[in-house]
This record gives structure tokens, C-alpha cells and sequence, in this order.
């Protein structure tokens, strides 16, 4: 995100898994300034979870912009880039992301989905299933004897 994100704009880049930004961005939840609650789009469900509940408030309730800085040192991005390489940055997430276990990165997606409403006790038992699962695919295998043999996997989502 670079520039100004407000509005479902703000939303989206909320419900993002991964957010980078810059310096100069500026996010703003709006829905006070014309009459509306903040509770739109889940807005009071996830923001808090990002940056915490007094944070989050604060934005809802007063529909001011948050900096880029002060974003990032919230947590609500991951990193702050350059400008100019804001894109070059996202592409080489996205990369590494691909190149990583794909099944088990959908195994990561659908637990941090679903732990939200679990209790503690749910949420390790659903974990050591889903590294069971994981555990018998031929990434996991390669995986496995690449760390053995000192090297580098290559992952193929299976």
C-alpha cells in the first residue's frame, strides 16, 4: 500500500495476509466522519487482532489516518518499503511464497482462518492433525532429506 487506503480499500488491505506499505501511507477507516458505525466489513473483528483493541478504537471511533510509520510499528504492516520498490518487494514475496510448500501454506491459510474461534486446547489439537496431514506429502519427504543432506529443498505442492 502506498498513498492513501480508506474505506473498503482499508478493508481489503485489512483482511490481507500479508500487508506492505510505505513511509508516506496513510490508513483510515472513514465511517465516522459521515454518520456510520466502524463496523463494517469486519472491521471490528479483525483490525483489533492486527493492532490491538485500543488502536483499532481509536481509528474506528475517530475516522483518523494512520501514518505508514506508525502502521508499521502497530503491526498492521509487515514492513514498510520504498516507494519505488514497493512492487519489486511484493513480487519477491510472492515468489518466495511459491516456491515454498504450497499445500502446506493452504494448511497454514485454513488454520489461522479457523483457529479464530477455537479454544487453546482446539487449536493444538487441530494443529497436530494438520502437521499429520502435511507430514505425509512428498514436500514434507523432500524436505526431510534435504535437511538431512545439508541442501536446499525444492517444493512441487504435493
Amino acid at each position: 500500500m502506498d498513498g492513501v487506503c480508506a474505506g473498503t480499500g482499508a478493508i481489503l488491505t485489512m483482511a490481507s495476509d500479508m500487508r506492505l506499505g510505505t513511509a508516506r501511507s496513510k490508513l483510515a477507516f472513514l465511517f465516522s466522519r459521515v454518520g456510520l458505525a466502524g463496523c463494517d466489513m469486519g472491521a471490528c473483528s479483525i483490525l483489533p487482532r492486527i493492532i490491538g483493541q485500543g488502536r483499532a478504537s481509536e481509528l474506528l471511533f475517530t475516522g483518523r489516518s494512520a501514518s505508514g510509520d506508525e502502521g508499521y510499528a502497530w503491526g498492521f504492516y509487515n514492513r514498510l518499503c520504498e516507494p519505488s520498490a514497493l512492487v519489486e518487494e511484493a513480487h519477491k514475496l510472492a515468489d518466495d511464497l511459491v516456491a515454498g510448500p504450497t499445500f502446506a501454506h493452504g494448511i497454514t491459510k485454513k488454520m489461522l482462518h479457523q483457529e479464530w474461534s477455537m479454544s487453546i486446547d482446539e487449536a493444538i489439537e487441530s494443529e497436530a492433525q494438520a502437521q499429520a496431514i502435511c507430514m505425509n506429502t512428498r514436500d514434507f519427504e523432500r524436505a526431510y532429506k534435504a535437511f538431512a543432506a545439508k541442501s536446499r529443498p525444492v517444493f512441487e505442492g504435493d
